[in-house]
């Protein structure tokens, strides 16, 4: 009986960790999965009384470059309340503050639209590659980053779209 126990215990305990946790944006509607895991909450940035920044990193492994540095993918959600322009007046003023070169533009459901984009930064000299999606909770805009530098993006591009793919906009 003891045996049972122990091995319904651990069958429970492989099917809650097989199952990917949704994560809810605070004070939207909005959330998402990490379906393959290996992601951790860093912080929360307060950039004024309306807006908020999310970050998040790939931690499950080390990933190393072309030029043998240590590289952080990561996994940005900036949130702005009471923002009465679109989507698109929101990636417009975004792109002011951040340029960036698009590589692709493709559309999501419930007006949001995103971008397979590039930049290189001057700081560290990389290059970097990025997905970034844009949507609307209400009056709250949302813009969602995945970003790693340019020569491990390969490496990410399906675990990038495997997450924004799971972003909703709950009822």
């Amino acid at each position: 009986m003891k045996h049972l126990k122990t091995a319904l215990f651990l069958l429970a305990l492989a099917a809650i960790s097989s199952l990917s946790a949704q994560i809810r944006i605070p004070d939207t509607k909005v959330s998402f999965d990490f379906p393959n895991g290996g992601w951790k909450y860093l912080q929360t940035s307060k950039i004024n009384e309306s807006t908020n920044v999310y970050l998040y990193s790939f931690s499950s492994r080390y990933i190393v470059d072309a030029a043998g540095d240590t590289v952080i993918p990561f996994m940005r959600i900036y949130v702005r309340k009471n923002f009465s322009g679109t989507v698109y007046d929101l990636a417009y003023s975004r792109f002011m503050t951040q340029p960036f070169q698009s590589l692709d533009e493709f559309n999501y459901p419930n007006g949001s639209f995103g971008y397979l984009g590039a930049y290189s930064n001057e700081e560290d000299g990389k290059d970097y590659e990025f997905r970034m999606i844009y949507l609307k909770d209400g009056n709250t805009a949302l813009e969602i980053r995945l970003e790693t530098t340019l020569d491990t993006y390969d490496q990410f591009e399906q675990e990038f779209l495997d997450i924004l793919n799971t972003i909703k906009i709950n009822k």
